[in-house]
């Protein structure tokens, strides 16, 4: 459930727009370095005020974990911290980032991937090293959740897929095993929409 005292990281939209010509890419895109937004201005705000003030938006590391040409899926059950995700498949571990990330309330560079990486640790068992490289941006302002987020995509690749597992004491999620780029286009509508953008993003980034 919501954290009604957490404070989260945003930036403000009129600040995230020029940024990239004017006003925010719809879908995924490229192009514009994860550095040059988080150097705009910061604010935390409590989160059940940032889940429905769209002049704002919360930024969130998103990480796909892939081998070779195949992603780890999961589902969202009913106990999961976004409740308008529940029961959705999804390829990407993402989360808030909050004021105990930064560092005296700035987000530099290396707190965000430190973020990056608790989110990772709460979520998954990881027993092999992770290649993790960014993608880009992800942005949908098409229903209220995605009116408030923008997600950073990073594709993480893995040398065996034994070794990502779903941290059995973490949030209400379940493995449903790796699936093709092929497989999960298919069954899109069974994926929450962010999940499909950014295996496109992987698509396009891999030629």
């Amino acid at each position: 459930m919501m954290n009604k005292d957490e404070q989260v990281f945003c930036l403000k939209r009129a600040d995230i727009e020029p940024k990239f010509g004017g006003s925010l890419p719809q879908g995924a895109f490229a192009g514009l370095e994860l550095e040059s937004i988080l150097a705009l201005p910061h604010y935390f705000l409590p989160r059940p005020v940032a889940e429905h003030d769209p002049d704002y938006k919360q930024i969130i590391p998103y990480q796909l974990f892939c081998y070779h040409d195949r992603f780890f899926v999961y589902q969202r059950g009913g106990g999961v911290g976004e409740g308008r995700l529940a029961g959705r498949l999804s390829v990407g571990i993402g989360g808030h980032i909050n004021t105990g990330d930064a560092e005296r309330s700035r987000l530099t560079g290396k707190a965000y991937h430190e973020a990056l990486f608790r989110e990772r640790e709460e979520e998954l068992i990881s027993t092999d090293a992770v290649a993790t490289l960014f993608l880009g941006w992800i942005n949908d302002d098409s229903d209220p959740v995605g009116q408030v987020h923008l997600g950073a995509v990073h594709l993480c690749e893995v040398a065996d897929m034994s070794a990502i597992h779903i941290r059995e004491q973490g949030e209400d999620i379940h493995e449903r095993g790796w699936w093709s780029a092929e497989e999960i286009l298919a069954q899109g509508e069974r994926f929450e929409k962010w999940s499909i953008l950014a295996v496109k993003l992987a698509i396009n980034h891999g030629g």
